[in-house]
């Protein structure tokens, strides 16, 4: 149906899609970490040529497409390309047996579990449609393939080359900056906020430092698990007693890692903990508060605490103006049903935060559902991203990403 509105409004890109699809398919089949998207920018730039797109080399392993169509604004439009490692399943005829080996040697699945492969053809079968379509527009589209999203650092990374780097020689300043990201809705279902729209996420490193000994003998060692344990347990009440419950905010202990050997004591134990907030005075008491009780953990037990801040990624905002336009472009075509303005913003994290930030111009981010709708009249819910059994719908979900993405360029560029 949302094919048939699209088509109804001049917007065709049946004929792309089979090609789209296979693409996306590949990608998930073939997924890589962030930092190592060396296969998927090949295929992007593959998909591309024939194109008229310019296409630049960016941040080691990104890619940005320019595709210009006389006079008029300049659009950039971001596609995250990097997975997670997890290992898949999903049972998926495409799913991903792809492994990696982590910084510790720690061999892993990798899988597209966040949707970046939809994100990333979905952008290649817009611009492929607009380079066939420019009777219908004026202006410059980029399209922005950015690695290592996962990590928080590419988005800077394609800045710092774009602004001040060879790949800013060909590629022009915009007036505007969009994202898209799949969710967990059903297909078809649009989210777009005004305002703050996703959370300001800080993870840490939490080193915890005793001394090892025999199993038989605890009390000659100074136990850093037990340690630590008690830390993870004390850090649930940094929310639950030291923030106000009218003020959003999340701490979860991701990862903990400790010893070799059931009998042997270890010297260390390591744990790394994410917070979301949205208010900068509630990022500080959760910040505060961390700190004293991993302080006061460590005195109890006799150990030492030490902690590295891994990551920090702002909140972003969606610009009020561009995003009611996006909500406009939209609605034709997917339904003004369907189409959601949240009174809430969402506890998610996205460094696509910092184009608008960094380039000085409005930028906006939204989300669509890419599930059927049978999985949310179930008993229990269904997958959400990260989660090793999350898969978008294996063609809507492509094509609904296509579909928006054209609508809302053409929108802004119409000529």
């Amino acid at each position: 149906m949302i094919l048939a509105r699209a088509a109804a409004q001049g917007i065709d890109p049946a004929p792309l899609l089979p090609d789209v699809v296979a693409l996306y398919q590949d990608l998930h089949r073939h997924p890589e970490l962030s930092g190592a998207e060396y296969r998927t920018q090949r295929a992007v730039a593959a998909a591309l040529a024939g194109t008229g797109a310019e296409v630049h080399e960016c941040a080691d392993t990104g890619l940005v497409a320019v595709l210009r169509n006389g006079p008029g604004e300049v659009v950039w439009m971001r596609a995250d390309t990097d997975a997670l490692p997890l290992r898949e399943a999903t049972d998926l005829p495409y799913a991903s047996e792809a492994t990696a080996v982590l910084d510790g040697g720690e061999v892993v699945g990798v899988m597209h579990a966040c949707g970046h492969d939809v994100h990333t053809a979905a952008l290649v079968g817009a611009l492929r449609y607009l380079d066939g379509a420019r009777e219908g527009w004026r202006g410059t589209v980029v399209g922005v393939f950015q690695p290592a999203e996962e990590t928080g650092r590419g988005a800077g990374q394609v800045l710092d080359e774009v602004l001040d780097g060879s790949a800013g020689q060909g590629v022009p300043l915009p007036d505007v900056v969009y994202a898209q990201h799949v969710t967990s809705a059903p297909l078809g279902r649009v989210v777009c906020r005004p305002g703050w729209f996703l959370s300001h996420q800080r993870s840490w490193k939490v080193t915890v430092r005793g001394t090892g000994g025999h199993a038989s003998r605890p009390h000659l060692a100074r136990d850093p698990i037990v340690a630590a344990a008690s830390m993870v347990g004390a850090l649930q009440t940094v929310v639950s007693r030291a923030v106000d419950p009218f003020r959003m905010a999340v701490l979860t202990v991701g990862t903990f890692h400790a010893g070799t050997k059931e009998n042997i004591i270890p010297a260390e134990a390591v744990f790394t903990v994410s917070t979301r907030t949205f208010e900068p005075a509630v990022s500080d008491v959760v910040e505060t508060s961390m700190s004293r009780v991993l302080e006061g953990e460590a005195a109890v037990h006799g150990v030492t605490v030490e902690v590295e801040q891994l990551s920090e990624i702002p909140a972003c905002f969606n610009d009020e103006n561009v995003a009611a336009g996006v909500v406009d472009a939209l609605a034709p075509i997917f339904g003004p049903d369907q189409v959601v303005v949240p009174q809430d913003p969402f506890p998610a994290a996205d460094d696509f935060c910092h184009y608008g930030r960094r380039l000085g111009v409005p930028s906006v981010i939204w989300n669509f559902g890419v599930q059927e709708q049978e999985l949310f009249e179930a008993d229990t819910p269904p997958p959400r991203n990260h989660d090793a059994r999350f898969a978008p719908h294996p063609r809507h979900a492509v094509a609904l990403g296509v579909v928006a993405v054209i609508s809302v360029i053409l929108d802004r560029l119409r000529a």
